[in-house]
């Protein structure tokens, strides 16, 4: 019974009693912690490990690059945004003048 179920005739296949049932669930719960921690003091591969830092440190480097350039052409379009109102704003005037003048001759 210690490596694992024997039925109680050969080539049967019955249910187990209570008492084999509750040690067969036990016997499982401490064979997966064990497994479990098995895996856990398992030795990571160092060259794995630091081959996936140098490719995270270069896509955060790249993504730091992208980030700069971004920020420029976000920095120069609002100063073409700040001219384009500008020259909107003079249009603007320069057109509230012509309709003035237009209404002081009666057109």
């Amino acid at each position: 019974m210690d490596a694992g179920y024997y039925p109680r005739r050969v080539g049967g296949k019955e249910t187990l009693s209570k008492q084999d049932s509750r040690k067969y669930k036990k016997r499982r719960a401490v064979r997966a912690r064990l497994g479990s921690e098995a895996r856990e003091q398992s030795v990571p591969d160092m060259e794995a490990l630091e081959r996936t830092i140098s490719d995270l440190q270069s896509q955060l480097d790249c993504a730091t690059q992208i980030i700069v350039v971004k920020d420029n052409d976000l920095e120069r379009f609002g100063k073409e945004k700040e001219t384009q109102q500008q020259a909107y704003n003079r249009v603007k005037q320069r057109m509230r003048q012509i309709r003035a003048t237009l209404r002081r001759e009666g057109v």
